[in-house]
């Protein structure tokens, strides 16, 4: 039975109890240990490596489940404090639950599915291997307490989704993994620093309300705090404009890669930005109101940044021929969803925010179900055709009504269509939206209601395009069908769809037995949880709701489709990436450059003035030293005078006064050489500084020239980098031009030989029949009336045997020619690919 209102707003006030448990540590740490063992079992038996990580992802899976007993009780935690200075926190409450839950259910379906699809593929081993790793790092996210531990593992999820995301090893592939990786790590340095940021303001990292002390210190800004959190995980999340790396790692992905990132990885940015704005940035209290203003005007910016992610990912969604391009801005437009509930719920705090957080985590689960769904089903149509592009498909719903049925009932789920559980999860955030132009007023919010309902038309819209370029049109020519659908691949969209389906017919159940019970950890007002618990889905307003938008996706398709404006394709300045990373990128460059000229100016005149200065100190000490020099001589002058007096007053006096007159002396020749060690003195600190200056004025001519050399050096690796890429250009070029000519010869070969075989068999048939014609004209003699008469005639001369043995050496002749020619062409490759 349901909980009743009452029951569940008991539970969510209930104080959880602390439950000790290795568990979570063994979640994570099994898969990533098992990734190691499929890479070795592999190198020995490939064909075992997909069948091992399938069922070590069900065995993961089960370990999750394996947390439920204990997480209805409580909340499991294990801290490892001696690793680092800091420990390894894990925590799991029903909220964690639920996302690891919906994560190992998408990896244990993908793993499945992947064990028969990725026989296509050119490295499986190195899929299996790292999509377990990635598991182990996408639990770790989720299952962590404190956001030091959530931010090891999210960092390793970056680095191991990198090799996933490579796994085709080709120029496109490898571009797109270096671009996600460059975001990734960009995103990871910023999360760092509202690591740190919090830290140094709060004194811990726990994943709890942390609002009561960020008030209570001086000169902290919670927003910057967000900011740095919000850029971090909403990389990973594909909030818009940081959504770029996700169309292109989708366009060059397996499509089991593109399933477990849309359907599992992406929802660690999502929990990410959950935790942070509705947990660690709250009071612990309802009644600290004046707390919740952060909270409340940070949620409104975050529902717009919602609203504007939807509309703008279904937009560009409808302008692609790509399917999995297609599928990676629904992801895009889908998370849009998912951020302007959580926006919705910050913005109702204190009245409905139970709303917009129901709603989030609802669809952040229903997500996961239909997008892998849809993801598995592409995979199915390129498994079968080899092809992604709408415009070379169609026609299949003949060849794959099984595929048909299932992406018919997907696209039901995805768009809202009550019965399904997109309608449930859709109905909750629209209502938080309703809520909020309730208690709110104003146009603003009135807009931002109408923007959900243009978010969700294009939804139905740009799968009705999908629907249209894939499975109908003219069916297409046998040769299109490239391989059997193996029966594997159907049994995950056969689980998927059965979590469709049960959601979307049996919501209450699911929404208070897990959603609302998680809100126990939460400060969330206990009427909005009542208002939620017992919720009438299938009344009215939100059915006609869900009608008005298929009515609104009907007038905005049909029209357009007819007007084939959904055939073009948008044009290249029509991006974020264009339009405003690329003028920044462009800005901070020529800035850099720009800082570095006015730099090294700097310290050119930096030098120049020191040089200067140590000149004019040497000019001062040496007008001091003459000034001196001047000085002493005046004074011993002026002595001399002195005591050429005293010897002639001396002379005067009696003998007495004589040995005074030898002190003097003495004292006089005393004073003399003082006077001649001080000049010396001064001479050699006026050399000391003499030659300082010079060196320092070597030393300066000395830096000019080295950076005179390093621009030269510079220079001369671009004009060498140009030439080698001229030369190689000349190379590919001269490469095509020889295998072209060789394949026309080789053709022209092919052509004289079928005709030399044509006008060999002409002549055979044509010897054989004169043969028969002389045979009939002469009657059969028999051998005795040819020996009696000694006849002349003669029979004709061509003997059949004969004429094959020379055809035979004639073959042997052109094979011969031929594996010459396959020599002449594998020896002049090789040398090209030498010469390169």
């Amino acid at each position: 039975m349901f909980f009743a209102a009452h029951e569940v707003s008991e539970v969510s006030k209930e104080l959880p109890s602390l439950i000790i448990s290795w568990r979570p540590v063994a979640v994570v740490l099994f898969p990533m240990v098992a990734s190691l063992l499929v890479l070795l079992a592999a190198s020995k038996i490939k064909r075992f490596a997909g069948f091992m990580a399938a069922l070590v992802g069900i065995v993961t899976f089960l370990l999750v489940l394996s947390l439920y007993p204990l997480v209805r009780h409580g909340i499991i935690e294990f801290h490892y404090s001696n690793l680092m200075s800091m420990g390894l926190l894990f925590r799991v409450d029903l909220l964690s639950f639920i996302f690891a839950f919906l994560v190992s259910l998408c990896w244990m379906l993908v793993l499945i599915y992947a064990s028969a699809y990725m026989s296509i593929e050119e490295q499986p081993v190195l899929y299996f291997c790292f999509s377990l790793l990635t598991l182990g790092s996408c639990l770790g996210v989720v299952l962590t307490g404190d956001l030091v531990s959530l931010f090891l593992f999210f960092e390793l999820l970056t680095f191991s989704s990198y090799v996933l995301v490579i796994n085709r090893l080709n120029r496109e592939a490898l571009a797109a993994g270096l671009f996600t990786l460059y975001m990734g790590v960009a995103g990871g340095l910023v999360l760092l620093f509202g690591i740190f940021y919090l830290y140094s303001a709060v004194g811990t990292v726990e994943l709890a309300p942390l609002m009561e002390k960020l008030a209570a210190t001086p000169g902290i800004s919670p927003a910057v705090i967000f900011t740095c959190f919000f850029i971090g995980f909403g990389i990973k999340a594909g909030v818009i404009p940081l959504h770029l790396w996700m169309p292109k790692a989708y366009a060059a992905s397996p499509a089991v890669v593109n399933a477990l990132s849309s359907g599992a990885m992406i929802k660690a940015g999502i929990y990410g930005v959950l935790r942070i704005l509705m947990l660690v940035l709250t009071p612990s209290s309802l009644e600290m109101k004046e707390l919740f203003s952060f909270s409340i005007s940070t949620g409104y910016l975050v529902m717009w940044l919602g609203l504007l992610t939807m509309v703008a990912g279904a937009v560009m969604a409808l302008m692609q021929g790509n399917i999995f391009k297609l599928l990676a801005y629904s992801s895009i437009s889908q998370m849009g969803y998912v951020i302007t509930g959580l926006g919705a719920g910050a913005y109702l705090f204190g009245a409905e925010e139970a709303m917009g957080f129901s709603g989030a985590v609802l669809h952040s689960f229903n997500h996961t179900l239909f997008k892998t769904a849809f993801f598995l089903i592409a995979g199915i149509i390129f498994y079968r055709t080899g092809e992604v592009e709408l415009k070379k498909l169609g026609g299949l719903w003949k060849k794959m009504p099984l595929v048909t049925v299932f992406f018919i009932l997907s696209v039901l789920a995805i768009a809202g269509i009550p019965g399904f559980n997109g309608y449930i999860s859709k109905t909750l955030i629209h209502d938080a939206l309703l809520e909020a132009q309730h208690h709110f007023g104003g146009l603003d919010l009135y807009i931002a209601e109408k923007f959900f309902l243009i978010g969700s038309a294009l939804t139905f819209c740009y799968y009705l395009k999908f629907f249209q370029g894939v499975f109908l049109g003219p069916g297409p020519e046998k040769e299109y069908f490239k391989r059997k659908v193996p029966w594997l691949l159907y049994i995950p969209l056969f689980v998927l769809l059965l979590f469709v389906l049960a959601i979307g017919l049996y919501p209450n159940f699911f929404v208070e037995k897990f959603v609302l019970a998680s809100t126990n950890v939460f400060t969330f007002d206990h009427h909005s949880i009542e208002h939620i618990a017992g919720f009438h889905f299938f009344d009215p307003h939100p059915v006609e709701a869900a009608l008005q938008v298929l009515i609104l996706a009907l007038a905005i398709y049909l029209p357009l489709n007819k007007w084939k404006l959904f055939e073009r394709s948008a044009p290249r300045w029509m991006s974020v990436e264009n339009l405003v990373f690329a003028p920044v990128a462009r800005v901070t460059f020529k800035f850099l450059c720009r800082f570095g000229v006015s730099m090294d100016g700097s310290v050119n005149n930096f030098y120049f003035s020191l040089g200067d200065n140590f000149l004019r100190f040497c000019r001062y000490v040496g007008s001091f030293d003459r000034g001196l020099d001047k000085f002493y001589m005046t004074s011993s002058h002026t002595a001399l005078q002195f005591l050429e007096k005293s010897r002639q007053f001396d002379d005067a006096l009696n003998e007495a006064y004589e040995r005074t007159g030898f002190t003097a002396r003495d004292l006089a020749d005393r004073t003399t050489r003082f006077d001649g060690a001080l000049n010396r003195a001064y001479e050699i600190t006026s050399e000391a500084a003499r030659r300082m200056a010079d060196r320092t004025m070597q030393l300066d001519e000395a830096l000019d020239r080295t950076y005179e050399r390093t621009g030269e050096a510079a220079m001369r690796m671009a004009d060498r980098a140009m030439q080698l890429d001229q030369v190689l250009d000349k190379t590919y070029e001269r490469t095509g031009e020889a295998a072209k000519r060789i394949a026309d010869r080789t053709g022209q070969l092919d052509s004289a030989l079928d005709r030399g075989y044509e006008k060999a068999g002409a002549s055979t048939k044509h010897l054989l029949q004169k043969g028969a014609a002389l045979d009939e004209g002469a009657g059969k003699p028999d051998r005795e009336e040819y020996a009696v008469s000694g006849s002349k005639a003669k029979r004709p001369s061509y003997n059949p045997l004969e004429w094959n043995i020379r055809n035979i050496n004639f073959d042997s002749l052109l094979l011969a020619l031929m594996l010459g020619l396959v020599i002449f062409i594998l020896f002049y490759f090789t040398r090209g690919l030498t010469g390169l």
